[in-house]
């Protein structure tokens, strides 16, 4: 089963998530536990405001109506806000409205304690929204009580039945929002969306930076495994991330200078192999000429192996040299169709190969590619038959393809195939398996025409080489 792979810029970013929630249900419990305790403490805000205003404007409106219409009024109140609204008087006893039933937890609070001075009327003549701040306090309560429980707010109002009652508001609602009377979520919304938005904008460019500079990061490792050892990382920072990309440049030129160095002293003992090699097969051959007939086999077969290891370090310095092609070629104007035919005409003379290929033209380096796509079809007439070679020209690259219907390649030893000196374990026996050099020597030609080189299965069986190559014409 595989994992699902999350980048860290999401890692990050679901942990500020998830720390936001973890913030917000504290919040929520710590607010439930205060509900719990009591909510008066709500009457000192907004919804003490809200409620006092209402109570205001019942007060100045059923001031100057009968109270025949009261309960009407009282209805279009319990519509127009989705609470229950019901007057009580003083002694907790309902009046007018929905019947309400409080729990004993309200009753004490539904009962005015004023003194009989101040529970007198007051004939306000106008409504006013919000009580004058040099206003005596009346008396309010929020609580949440009952079962199932419910949320109740009152408060006492300047107005009196007609036998002299004193009455009270109550309202009588299901949920904490009380119709937006009580606690109106929306500005609580609204105040956790700006701040996660404005946290999200002060996260995101630093976690943008780290995640970023990351990738970079994994960009030139990616390419130094790959042998670009002049790969360098040009972002500096100040941190561990910079302390690494440090650290990277200094490995990064360390292999370099290793690997160069294991080149030229490669280079250097198979150029120096060439001379005795040489003189071997001369003296060799003024053996041969004196030696009997009983002597003539063994004579053969060391000259076959002198002619191996001859071939061998061939290969060596051609492999040592295509890393400088660049530096030794110029690119020039080539007419692809002309380039293969000509590698078919030397290579394989008499197989009669298919291609299928346009007129297509390129501008690289004809003894880099020559060399390469040679070095495949040799490969594939050694091994396999039914070859076709195509080449077309798509999207500003050309890609050229090489497919036999031979025994294939496994594929755990597909990537493996462009190594110096790997072979298959079909491909080890000297007569027919090669130094191990021809396509690694293929992989670097192609690299210095700033080309690709990939190995795969065909269905069925065979392998198929594809060389992928820019498209770009000199202006």
């Amino acid at each position: 089963m595989s994992r699902i792979r999350l980048p860290l810029y999401g890692k990050i970013l679901s942990w500020f998530a998830l720390n936001l929630a973890v913030l917000a249900l504290l919040f929520f419990f710590f607010l439930k536990a205060q509900f719990r305790l009591g909510l008066d403490w709500m009457l000192s805000g907004e919804p003490g405001d809200r409620i006092a205003a209402i109570g205001e404007t019942i007060t100045f409106e059923f001031s100057r109506l009968p109270e025949s219409e009261w309960p009407a009024r009282l209805s279009d109140y319990d519509q127009k806000h989705g609470v229950t609204f019901g007057l009580f008087n003083s002694r907790g006893e309902q009046v007018f409205g929905k019947s309400i039933t409080p729990p004993s937890e309200v009753m004490p609070r539904l009962i005015d304690r004023r003194p009989p001075g101040e529970q007198q009327p007051r004939r306000p003549q106008r409504p006013v929204s919000k009580r004058p701040a040099d206003a005596p306090p009346k008396p309010r309560f929020m609580m949440r009580a009952g079962d199932p429980a419910r949320y109740w707010a009152g408060v006492h109002l300047d107005l009196v039945t007609q036998d002299g009652s004193s009455l009270s508001l109550v309202m009588v609602s299901d949920t904490i929002s009380g119709g937006g009377l009580f606690f109106d979520l929306w500005p609580w919304l609204g105040l956790a969306g700006a701040a996660l938005v404005v946290s999200a904008l002060l996260w995101m460019p630093f976690v943008r930076g780290i995640t970023g500079f990351i990738g970079t990061l994994n960009t030139a490792a990616g390419r130094i495994a790959h042998g670009k050892f002049n790969e360098r990382i040009e972002k500096e920072r100040s941190d561990e991330l910079g302390e690494l990309s440090t650290s990277v440049n200094a490995m990064a030129a360390q292999l370099g200078d290793y690997m160069r160095e294991q080149k030229r002293i490669t280079a250097d003992v198979a150029h120096e192999l060439c001379s005795p090699i040489a003189r071997m097969q001369m003296a060799l051959g003024v053996v041969e000429q004196r030696s009997t007939p009983d002597q003539a086999t063994y004579l053969q077969k060391l000259d076959r192996e002198l002619q191996h290891m001859a071939k061998l370090v061939e290969e060596v310095l051609a492999f040592s040299k295509a890393e400088t092609i660049p530096d030794r070629e110029t690119p020039e104007d080539i007419n692809l169709r002309e380039l293969l035919q000509n590698i078919l005409a030397r290579e394989a003379p008499e197989n009669g190969l298919k291609l299928e290929i346009g007129d297509i033209q390129l501008h690289s380096l004809r003894n880099a590619l020559d060399r390469g796509i040679g070095n495949i079809i040799r490969n594939a007439i050694r091994y396999a038959k039914d070859i076709e070679i195509t080449a077309k020209a798509e999207n500003g690259r050309v890609l050229i393809q090489i497919a036999d219907r031979g025994p294939g390649v496994p594929e755990e030893a597909l990537n493996r195939l462009f190594e110096p000196f790997y072979r298959p374990e079909a491909a080890r026996g000297r007569t027919t398996g090669g130094s191990g050099l021809g396509l690694a020597i293929t992989k670097r030609c192609i690299e210095a025409c700033d080309g690709t080189v990939k190995a795969e299965s065909r269905k069925g069986d065979g392998l198929a080489v594809t060389i992928t190559l820019p498209h770009e014409m000199p202006s």
